[in-house]
């Protein structure tokens, strides 16, 4: 699957990668469903560079990989997040990775 090609694609693919509805997102960056439509349909939608920060923190990925598209910032933005996270927390995280790795390492 090749990655979203414009802005709006990252986002709402981010958006949906999240489950978050466009309500949702919309409350959560301070702005509007019509103007998040609007942002994930047109080719050349760009919000301002506040309101691309509080997308990509509502989505958990960074700015760069809505602009540009980079599929190592949203590793990278996972791993921030991950960081962030309690002990018991990391610790559920990585026996589910155990397990989707196929065992116990």
């Amino acid at each position: 699957m090749s990655e979203p090609s414009t802005f709006g694609s990252r986002l709402k693919a981010a958006r949906l990668e999240a489950g978050l509805s466009q309500d949702e997102l919309a409350r959560r960056a301070g702005s509007s469903k019509g103007y998040i439509s609007e942002l994930e349909t047109t080719q050349t939608g760009r919000p301002s560079a506040d309101l691309a920060l509080k997308l990509a923190e509502a989505v958990g990925v960074t700015v760069e990989h809505l602009v540009r598209g980079d599929a190592k910032q949203q590793d990278m933005a996972f791993f921030r997040s991950y960081q962030a996270l309690d002990e018991p927390t990391k610790s559920k995280l990585n026996g589910i990775m155990k397990v989707l790795k196929g065992g116990a390492d």
